[in-house]
């Protein structure tokens, strides 16, 4: 998938995974991104999802040994309030994997 520059709300390093940075991006449509660049250059996506909430969940449940470094106050949110999205992001997070291959 190809983001271009001015679609991209932000972005930001939320944590690692051993040495490698994992970033969180977010585009202007509402699409939110954890993904971790490979040494080689090409980049992983771990966690897609509607909220960066989902994302980050999906991220985690990938990589358990991802280590988030970046916290706000406000962003804990209950795994029951996004429970129900999980089935239908975690495909999507799928096919971004398959397709980047």
């Amino acid at each position: 998938m190809q983001i271009s520059a001015d679609h991209i709300a932000y972005k930001k390093k939320i944590g690692t995974i051993g040495r490698r940075p994992v970033i969180e991006l977010a585009t202007t449509g509402g699409l939110h991104l954890v993904v971790s660049p490979d040494d080689d250059g090409t980049v992983e996506t771990l966690g897609a999802g509607p909220h960066r909430a989902v994302a980050r969940h999906i991220a985690k449940k990938r990589k358990p040994d991802m280590k988030i470094t970046e916290l706000a106050k406000g962003d804990h949110v209950p795994e029951a309030a996004f429970k129900h999205l999980l089935p239908e992001w975690e495909g999507f997070t799928d096919q971004l994997r398959r397709a980047s291959k």
